[in-house]
């Protein structure tokens, strides 16, 4: 048994006074890439974004820059399409992909800032979120079976310094009789998850499974059960829409989905270098 390619992101959200400071690192076997945003707690205006990327294949992808166009947006819910406008392909699509993972961690560590953020008490911050995702994953769909509120599982978590923190690794090896076997694991301030698949060597999954080790609510720990539903699609086949179709839709898991698609293109990046 041989590991033959690795893929990890590494996003942090740091308070610095007045400002947040999301910087999303990914280092892969081929590629290694940083996007960073700087942005006031009260309004996530963003004051500064850019991206790096220091290597990839032939540095086909290498360059960085500042994004001005970005100053002044909003980082947080529906700022794809002016992702799409200011940043579009750089860097191979990466930049708008790191500059979006650092999105996804902001409005995380929004949390330990809510009342900065206009809420006045922590069942507001709790009432807002349950309307505005009702219904987009098992946890928001279930909120009649879920045992405790959104802020009650934050209990007496206060911070000032470290408001976020998420690793997303993914490791593939090449086991006997030619096949894939592949690790990938979510960890984050608030959720633990893993996927373990094992694949023919042209991608095609043979086995998928999973479990949660820590999440909001047991209901979450449910999506593993739909991870059997991959076998037999080819993983360097598969968007991230077709993934979430097999992993529930608005019943499954947004960090599941994240995770799976994670490992189909660190699948398709090991068949482009064969």
């Amino acid at each position: 048994m041989q590991c033959i390619y690795h893929a990890n992101y590494f996003t942090t959200v740091l308070r610095r006074n007045d400002e947040l400071w999301s910087q999303c690192v990914y280092l892969s076997t081929d590629i290694e890439a940083t996007g960073l945003l700087r942005v006031e707690v009260s309004s996530f205006n963003i004051k500064e974004a850019r991206w790096d990327v220091y290597r990839s294949p032939a540095k086909a992808l290498n360059g960085g820059s500042e994004l001005l166009g970005l100053k002044g947006s909003e980082a947080f819910m529906h700022i794809g399409p002016i992702l799409q406008e200011q940043v579009g392909e750089r860097g191979g699509g990466l930049a708008r992909e790191l500059l979006a993972e650092c999105v996804r961690g902001l409005m995380q560590a929004e949390t330990f800032v809510y009342q900065e953020r206009g809420y006045v008490s922590a069942k507001e911050y709790d009432d807002y979120w349950n309307e505005t995702l009702k219904d987009s994953c098992r946890y928001f769909s279930n909120l009649d079976r879920v045992a405790q509120p959104w802020m009650d599982y934050i209990g007496d978590d206060v911070r000032d310094n470290s408001l976020y923190n998420r690793v997303k690794s993914t490791n593939i090896l090449h086991g006997s009789e030619n096949r894939l076997l592949i690790n990938a694991n979510f960890v984050d301030s608030f959720h633990e998850l893993t996927v373990n698949v094992e694949a023919d060597s042209d991608g095609t999954i043979r086995e998928s499974t999973g479990n949660y080790l820590r999440a909001p609510d047991r209901v979450c720990f449910e999506n593993s059960e739909l991870l059997p539903k991959l076998v037999g699609k080819n993983l360097t086949g598969l968007n991230k829409k077709e993934i979430a179709k097999d992993l529930g839709f608005s019943s499954g898991c947004t960090h599941l989905v994240d995770l799976v698609y994670d490992i189909s293109r660190s699948v398709a990046a090991v068949e482009f270098k064969r």
